[in-house]
Protein backbone atom coordinates (compact mmCIF):
# COMPACT_ATOMS: atom_id res chain seq x y z
CA UNK A 1 0.00 0.00 0.00
CA UNK A 2 1.45 3.39 -1.03
CA UNK A 3 0.83 6.15 1.60
CA UNK A 4 1.86 10.08 1.34
CA UNK A 5 3.33 12.33 3.88
CA UNK A 6 2.28 16.01 3.15
CA UNK A 7 1.97 19.06 5.40
CA UNK A 8 -1.73 19.72 5.68
CA UNK A 9 -3.77 21.94 7.65
CA UNK A 10 -5.68 18.68 9.71
CA UNK A 11 -8.44 21.19 11.44
CA UNK A 12 -10.86 22.32 8.77
CA UNK A 13 -10.92 23.88 5.58
CA UNK A 14 -11.37 27.23 7.62
CA UNK A 15 -8.83 29.40 8.95
CA UNK A 16 -7.81 29.16 12.01
CA UNK A 17 -8.36 31.32 14.72
CA UNK A 18 -5.20 34.21 15.07
CA UNK A 19 -4.75 32.07 18.63
CA UNK A 20 -3.85 28.97 16.73
CA UNK A 21 -0.68 27.73 14.99
CA UNK A 22 -0.46 28.84 11.65
CA UNK A 23 -0.51 26.78 8.57
CA UNK A 24 3.32 26.49 8.23
CA UNK A 25 3.46 24.58 11.64
CA UNK A 26 0.74 22.39 10.99
CA UNK A 27 0.91 18.93 11.30
CA UNK A 28 2.15 16.01 9.46
CA UNK A 29 -1.38 13.97 8.26
CA UNK A 30 -1.10 10.14 6.75
CA UNK A 31 -3.45 10.21 3.72
CA UNK A 32 -3.95 7.22 1.72
CA UNK A 33 -5.83 6.16 -1.64
CA UNK A 34 -9.34 5.47 -1.60
CA UNK A 35 -10.39 2.44 -0.08
CA UNK A 36 -7.18 1.08 0.93
CA UNK A 37 -6.63 -1.15 3.93
CA UNK A 38 -5.03 0.50 7.32
CA UNK A 39 -1.44 0.86 7.51
CA UNK A 40 0.38 -2.45 8.55
CA UNK A 41 3.82 -0.90 8.99
CA UNK A 42 4.24 1.69 12.40
CA UNK A 43 6.96 3.32 11.21
CA UNK A 44 5.91 6.35 9.90
CA UNK A 45 3.41 6.84 12.94
CA UNK A 46 6.51 6.18 14.99
CA UNK A 47 8.46 8.50 13.18
CA UNK A 48 5.68 11.39 13.32
CA UNK A 49 4.95 10.78 17.15
CA UNK A 50 9.39 11.10 17.57
CA UNK A 51 9.70 14.63 15.46
CA UNK A 52 5.83 16.32 16.24
CA UNK A 53 3.93 14.24 19.07
CA UNK A 54 1.62 13.62 17.27
CA UNK A 55 -0.52 12.58 14.18
CA UNK A 56 -3.74 12.41 12.51
CA UNK A 57 -4.71 9.11 10.30
CA UNK A 58 -7.25 10.10 7.34
CA UNK A 59 -8.62 8.49 4.59
CA UNK A 60 -7.43 5.40 5.88
CA UNK A 61 -11.17 3.61 6.68
CA UNK A 62 -10.75 2.62 10.34
CA UNK A 63 -13.27 1.06 12.16
CA UNK A 64 -13.07 -0.11 15.83
CA UNK A 65 -11.55 -3.42 15.26
CA UNK A 66 -8.92 -2.28 12.91
CA UNK A 67 -8.40 0.63 15.40
CA UNK A 68 -7.94 -1.93 18.08
CA UNK A 69 -5.40 -3.65 16.06
CA UNK A 70 -3.75 -0.38 15.81
CA UNK A 71 -3.23 -0.10 18.76
CA UNK A 72 -2.09 -3.47 20.00
CA UNK A 73 0.59 -3.33 17.23
CA UNK A 74 2.03 0.28 18.64
CA UNK A 75 1.43 -0.73 22.29
CA UNK A 76 3.05 -3.48 24.03
CA UNK A 77 0.76 -3.38 27.10
CA UNK A 78 -2.93 -1.83 26.83
CA UNK A 79 -4.62 -0.08 29.69
CA UNK A 80 -8.01 1.09 30.46
CA UNK A 81 -9.71 3.73 32.69
CA UNK A 82 -12.12 2.13 35.01
CA UNK A 83 -14.58 4.40 34.79
CA UNK A 84 -15.12 4.13 30.84
CA UNK A 85 -16.95 1.42 29.06
CA UNK A 86 -15.22 -1.12 27.11
CA UNK A 87 -15.89 -1.06 23.46
CA UNK A 88 -13.81 -4.35 22.64
CA UNK A 89 -10.97 -5.40 24.53
CA UNK A 90 -8.74 -2.62 23.64
CA UNK A 91 -11.38 0.60 22.54
CA UNK A 92 -13.14 2.06 25.28
CA UNK A 93 -16.35 4.99 25.04
CA UNK A 94 -15.45 8.74 25.16
CA UNK A 95 -18.29 9.72 27.33
CA UNK A 96 -17.60 13.12 29.50
CA UNK A 97 -20.76 15.02 29.13
CA UNK A 98 -21.22 17.96 26.45
CA UNK A 99 -19.09 20.97 28.17
CA UNK A 100 -15.60 22.27 26.97
CA UNK A 101 -12.83 19.95 28.56
CA UNK A 102 -9.39 21.76 29.15
CA UNK A 103 -6.01 20.76 27.99
CA UNK A 104 -4.93 17.27 30.34
CA UNK A 105 -2.43 14.25 29.62
CA UNK A 106 -4.56 10.79 29.98
CA UNK A 107 -4.83 9.48 33.44
CA UNK A 108 -2.10 12.01 34.47
CA UNK A 109 -3.21 12.09 37.98
CA UNK A 110 -1.93 8.25 38.43
CA UNK A 111 0.95 6.65 39.04
CA UNK A 112 1.28 5.19 35.27
CA UNK A 113 -0.46 7.34 32.77
CA UNK A 114 -0.21 5.67 29.50
CA UNK A 115 2.53 6.50 26.79
CA UNK A 116 0.55 6.48 23.75
CA UNK A 117 -3.56 7.32 23.71
CA UNK A 118 -5.46 6.87 20.35
CA UNK A 119 -8.64 8.16 19.69
CA UNK A 120 -11.05 6.73 17.07
CA UNK A 121 -14.12 8.98 15.54
CA UNK A 122 -16.78 6.37 13.96
CA UNK A 123 -19.42 9.10 14.00
CA UNK A 124 -18.11 12.97 13.87
CA UNK A 125 -19.93 15.70 15.66
CA UNK A 126 -21.55 18.03 12.88
CA UNK A 127 -21.06 20.97 15.10
CA UNK A 128 -18.36 21.55 18.38
CA UNK A 129 -17.03 18.81 19.77
CA UNK A 130 -13.45 19.42 17.93
CA UNK A 131 -10.25 17.56 19.84
CA UNK A 132 -7.63 20.44 21.26
CA UNK A 133 -4.12 18.96 21.11
CA UNK A 134 -1.54 21.52 22.49
CA UNK A 135 2.32 20.58 22.41
CA UNK A 136 3.67 20.64 25.53
CA UNK A 137 7.32 20.65 24.23
CA UNK A 138 6.45 23.72 22.67
CA UNK A 139 4.47 25.33 26.07
CA UNK A 140 8.15 24.17 27.89
CA UNK A 141 9.71 26.93 25.98
CA UNK A 142 7.48 29.41 26.22
CA UNK A 143 7.66 29.74 30.08
CA UNK A 144 9.16 31.93 31.85
CA UNK A 145 12.74 30.35 33.46
CA UNK A 146 11.04 30.89 36.91
CA UNK A 147 7.86 28.53 35.94
CA UNK A 148 10.14 26.18 34.70
CA UNK A 149 12.03 25.87 37.79
CA UNK A 150 8.99 25.54 39.87
CA UNK A 151 7.06 23.03 37.50
CA UNK A 152 9.78 20.53 37.42
CA UNK A 153 9.52 20.15 40.84
CA UNK A 154 7.24 17.49 42.01
CA UNK A 155 3.67 18.58 42.76
CA UNK A 156 1.16 17.25 45.26
CA UNK A 157 -1.90 15.67 43.67
CA UNK A 158 -4.73 14.82 46.67
CA UNK A 159 -8.52 13.62 45.87
CA UNK A 160 -10.86 10.86 46.84
CA UNK A 161 -11.51 7.76 45.28
CA UNK A 162 -14.02 5.30 46.34
CA UNK A 163 -13.13 1.96 46.63
CA UNK A 164 -14.73 0.59 43.57
CA UNK A 165 -12.66 2.67 41.82
CA UNK A 166 -9.05 1.99 43.54
CA UNK A 167 -10.19 -1.72 43.37
CA UNK A 168 -10.67 -1.51 39.67
CA UNK A 169 -7.53 0.45 38.96
CA UNK A 170 -5.00 -1.86 41.00
CA UNK A 171 -7.23 -5.14 39.22
CA UNK A 172 -6.27 -3.69 35.84
CA UNK A 173 -2.66 -2.59 36.41
CA UNK A 174 -2.35 -6.21 37.91
CA UNK A 175 -3.86 -7.97 35.56
CA UNK A 176 -6.21 -9.41 38.70
CA UNK A 177 -9.34 -10.63 37.28
CA UNK A 178 -11.79 -10.00 40.58
CA UNK A 179 -11.29 -6.25 41.42
CA UNK A 180 -13.95 -6.66 44.60
CA UNK A 181 -11.09 -9.23 46.13
CA UNK A 182 -8.58 -6.28 46.06
CA UNK A 183 -7.44 -5.39 49.44
CA UNK A 184 -5.75 -2.60 51.18
CA UNK A 185 -2.91 -4.61 51.85
CA UNK A 186 -2.53 -4.86 47.62
CA UNK A 187 -2.94 -1.28 46.79
CA UNK A 188 -0.08 -1.00 49.41
CA UNK A 189 1.48 -3.47 47.45
CA UNK A 190 1.22 -2.13 44.13
CA UNK A 191 1.80 1.64 45.43
CA UNK A 192 5.43 0.12 46.88
CA UNK A 193 6.13 -1.02 43.18
CA UNK A 194 5.47 1.80 41.68
CA UNK A 195 7.48 4.09 43.86
CA UNK A 196 10.20 5.54 41.90
CA UNK A 197 12.94 8.98 42.35
CA UNK A 198 10.15 10.55 40.26
CA UNK A 199 6.93 9.69 41.60
CA UNK A 200 6.50 9.14 45.23
CA UNK A 201 2.62 8.60 46.16
CA UNK A 202 0.48 7.01 49.31
CA UNK A 203 -3.50 6.95 50.23
CA UNK A 204 -4.81 7.39 53.33
CA UNK A 205 -7.69 5.29 54.26
CA UNK A 206 -11.14 6.09 54.90
CA UNK A 207 -13.59 4.67 57.26
CA UNK A 208 -16.28 4.36 53.66
CA UNK A 209 -13.59 1.84 52.27
CA UNK A 210 -12.08 4.81 50.34
CA UNK A 211 -9.16 6.35 50.36
CA UNK A 212 -7.63 9.31 49.77
CA UNK A 213 -5.08 9.86 47.64
CA UNK A 214 -1.74 11.54 47.23
CA UNK A 215 0.46 11.69 44.15
CA UNK A 216 3.47 13.29 43.92
CA UNK A 217 4.88 14.09 40.16
CA UNK A 218 6.78 16.53 38.29
CA UNK A 219 4.57 18.77 35.85
CA UNK A 220 7.60 18.68 33.47
CA UNK A 221 8.83 15.26 32.08
CA UNK A 222 10.12 13.92 28.96
CA UNK A 223 8.60 12.74 26.07
CA UNK A 224 8.54 8.82 25.38
CA UNK A 225 11.04 8.91 22.31
CA UNK A 226 12.53 11.88 21.76
CA UNK A 227 13.68 12.56 25.23
CA UNK A 228 12.57 16.30 24.97
CA UNK A 229 11.01 18.23 28.43
CA UNK A 230 7.24 19.23 27.89
CA UNK A 231 4.83 20.50 30.33
CA UNK A 232 2.43 17.91 30.37
CA UNK A 233 -0.17 17.25 33.09
CA UNK A 234 -3.54 17.60 34.31
CA UNK A 235 -3.47 20.84 35.73
CA UNK A 236 -5.43 22.48 33.24
CA UNK A 237 -7.88 19.57 32.75
CA UNK A 238 -11.05 18.01 34.06
CA UNK A 239 -12.43 15.43 36.32
CA UNK A 240 -15.85 14.02 34.55
CA UNK A 241 -15.67 10.84 36.63
CA UNK A 242 -13.58 11.34 39.49
CA UNK A 243 -13.38 14.08 42.21
CA UNK A 244 -11.55 16.79 41.52
CA UNK A 245 -8.33 17.25 42.57
CA UNK A 246 -6.06 19.71 44.55
CA UNK A 247 -2.71 20.80 42.94
CA UNK A 248 -0.09 22.00 45.44
CA UNK A 249 3.38 23.04 44.02
CA UNK A 250 6.73 22.73 45.61
CA UNK A 251 6.82 25.84 47.60
CA UNK A 252 3.60 25.06 48.91
CA UNK A 253 1.41 27.20 47.06
CA UNK A 254 -1.66 26.08 45.87
CA UNK A 255 -2.63 26.39 42.17
CA UNK A 256 -5.21 29.19 42.13
CA UNK A 257 -7.37 30.80 39.72
CA UNK A 258 -4.66 33.53 39.01
CA UNK A 259 -1.91 30.41 37.80
CA UNK A 260 -4.51 27.99 35.51
CA UNK A 261 -5.13 31.34 33.93
CA UNK A 262 -2.21 32.21 33.00
CA UNK A 263 -1.11 29.25 32.33
CA UNK A 264 -4.72 28.74 29.89
CA UNK A 265 -3.15 31.77 27.99
CA UNK A 266 0.30 30.42 27.22
CA UNK A 267 -1.02 26.64 26.51
CA UNK A 268 -3.82 28.03 23.88
CA UNK A 269 -1.04 29.77 21.90
CA UNK A 270 -0.06 26.27 21.03
CA UNK A 271 -2.97 24.35 20.87
CA UNK A 272 -4.90 23.05 17.28
CA UNK A 273 -8.48 21.44 16.98
CA UNK A 274 -8.83 18.50 15.01
CA UNK A 275 -12.19 18.93 13.14
CA UNK A 276 -12.87 15.12 12.79
CA UNK A 277 -14.23 13.69 10.38
CA UNK A 278 -15.83 9.69 10.22
CA UNK A 279 -12.91 6.88 10.09
CA UNK A 280 -10.42 9.34 11.29
CA UNK A 281 -7.24 8.18 14.27
CA UNK A 282 -5.53 10.44 16.41
CA UNK A 283 -2.48 8.73 18.25
CA UNK A 284 -0.83 11.43 20.70
CA UNK A 285 2.70 10.78 22.81
CA UNK A 286 1.01 11.27 25.94
CA UNK A 287 3.87 12.78 27.86
CA UNK A 288 4.12 14.94 25.31
CA UNK A 289 0.55 16.10 23.86
CA UNK A 290 -1.96 17.51 26.01
CA UNK A 291 -5.28 17.39 24.84
CA UNK A 292 -8.63 18.58 25.33
CA UNK A 293 -12.44 19.51 23.99
CA UNK A 294 -14.57 22.14 22.82
CA UNK A 295 -17.91 22.16 23.67
CA UNK A 296 -20.41 19.38 22.03
CA UNK A 297 -22.92 21.49 20.25
CA UNK A 298 -25.22 18.52 19.27
CA UNK A 299 -27.06 15.58 20.98
CA UNK A 300 -24.18 13.36 22.22
CA UNK A 301 -25.72 10.45 20.02
CA UNK A 302 -24.45 12.16 16.97
CA UNK A 303 -21.33 11.69 18.18
CA UNK A 304 -18.88 8.28 18.47
CA UNK A 305 -15.46 8.75 19.69
CA UNK A 306 -13.60 6.17 21.51
CA UNK A 307 -10.22 6.15 22.92
CA UNK A 308 -7.24 3.10 23.45
CA UNK A 309 -4.51 3.42 25.70
CA UNK A 310 -1.01 1.61 25.93
CA UNK A 311 2.03 1.25 27.89
CA UNK A 312 5.76 0.94 26.29
CA UNK A 313 5.95 1.55 22.54
CA UNK A 314 6.79 -1.25 20.35
CA UNK A 315 9.88 -0.44 17.63
CA UNK A 316 8.50 -0.67 14.40
CA UNK A 317 10.63 -3.87 13.68
CA UNK A 318 8.95 -6.24 16.27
Amino acid sequence: MKTTLMAHNVMSDDPLPSNHINDNDAKTVIFASSMTPPLSDTSEILAALRTQGWILLRGQHYDVETFSQLMRQLCQTLTYDPARQNITSEAQKVDAGTHAIGLHIENGNTPMPPDIIAFFSELSAKKGSQTTICDGYAVYQALSPELKALFSQPMRISRYLPQAIWQNYVATATGRANADQISLDDLETFITATTSKTLMHYVEPQADGGVRYVLQIPAIRADNLSGQLAFANTLLGPSFNYEKPEFTLADGQSVDEAMVAELTQICEQHTQEVHWQNGDVVILDNKRIMHGRRQIEVPLAERKLYIAMGLGIKDSDD
